[in-house]
């Protein structure tokens, strides 16, 4: 449990990746009668930048708990 403690801000920020990609691939993509895909393409890049986010906060974290010992 103390893991979860420390690297929480990481968690989430891969958590909220994860949604992104699940809402990407839950609400999908079609053509419309004029011929032009609809798709929320929004959620991609968010997907990417919560991952990277989410390296930082791990390095971040892991670099501050190991100088602190």
């Amino acid at each position: 449990m103390n893991f979860l403690r420390k690297y929480k801000v990481s968690f989430l920020f891969c958590i909220s990746g994860v949604l992104c990609l699940v809402a990407y691939n839950a609400i999908g993509s079609y053509v419309d009668e004029n011929g032009f895909l609809i798709e929320p393409f929004g959620f991609i890049p968010l997907f990417w930048l919560f991952q990277l986010l989410a390296l930082v906060a791990v390095v971040f974290t892991f670099a501050r708990h190991r100088k602190a010992k």
